[in-house]
């Protein structure tokens, strides 16, 4: 999904205007804030999550550093390979640690990675089969190479004629990428003078957070995105009234929903385990 405006490099001001991520995160530490105000683990504020969003968080690391310990958010919701939810579950446990730990530089970093991660994996454009299709257009695997930088973006083929056809597939009218982008530029724009508290599902309960799990929210939440097949219908029409709809009634709700539980279930967690450790430091 769409984290920064790409103006302002290495700034908290990143995405301030334009970043989906950071509205997501924003309603979300609002929903833990309200539903959860005496946890006693003292999990990280907005700004220091949203520090590690925008040029700070895995799109910024993939423009960094391309082709090298990319984060990989893509899902294919009917042939899940379990990659994504490994990527989240880890990121579940470094949390759950650092909270326990009372590291809050490590807590905010793994906050922020973590939603970025669900919100990518619950994003329609994300439900395409992405990596098999830029494989194929990727006849050459090697990157292309600007005085010995890799350059990430360019489908390199055998000779010229096939770099030429394979890009144009790639990031042309139409292509691949053209109609990725296309479709997150669409949900930025869709909801970017929606005020973040006007973004949060409007029947999320107190109750909901009692019996939050990482991997359940995630998959209800996928569940119930797959089933109205937004990205199949924007490739065939582009974007209109009814996609707008559901982008504000269905998907950044429940988005926003599985981000808050999977917050919610490493504090209720972090809360547990430092509890067990200090009833054993008491006995001893």
């Amino acid at each position: 999904m769409y984290a920064a405006l790409g103006i302002i490099e290495n700034s908290n001001h990143s995405g301030e205007l334009m970043g989906v991520h950071q509205k997501l995160d924003r309603t979300a530490r609002w929903l833990i804030a309200k539903n959860m105000p005496i946890a006693s683990i003292d999990f990280p504020n907005i700004t220091n999550i949203l520090h590690f969003e925008g040029s700070r968080g895995p799109d910024g690391l993939k423009r960094k550093s391309p082709g090298k310990d990319d984060p990989d958010h893509f899902i294919e919701p009917n042939n899940d390979d379990g990659r994504l939810i490994a990527l989240i579950q880890n990121h579940h446990y470094n949390l759950v640690q650092a909270l326990i730990k009372h590291d809050k530089v490590r807590a905010s970093f793994e906050a922020a990675w973590m939603a970025h991660a669900i919100t990518d994996g619950l994003t329609p454009a994300h439900h395409y089969p992405f990596r098999r299709v830029v494989d194929e257009l990727m006849t050459d695997k090697d990157y292309a190479r600007l005085f010995g930088v890799k350059i990430k973006g360019i489908m390199r083929g055998d000779n010229l004629a096939q770099t030429i056809r394979n890009n144009w597939l790639y990031l042309g009218a139409g292509g691949v990428m053209t109609k990725h982008i296309a479709f997150e530029y669409g949900v930025a724009y869709t909801i970017a003078a929606v005020p973040y508290k006007k973004m949060a599902p409007k029947n999320f309960k107190r109750s909901d957070i009692q019996k939050a799990d990482v991997e359940k929210s995630f998959y209800d939440a996928l569940e119930r995105i797959t089933a109205l097949k937004m990205y199949d219908r924007f490739l065939e029409n582009g974007w209109n009234t009814q996609l707008v709809v559901e982008t504000h009634e269905v998907l950044i709700p429940e988005i926003i929903r599985a981000i808050t539980l999977a917050w919610a279930a490493c504090i209720i967690e972090a809360n547990e385990k430092e509890g067990k450790q200090h009833a054993r430091k008491n006995a001893t």
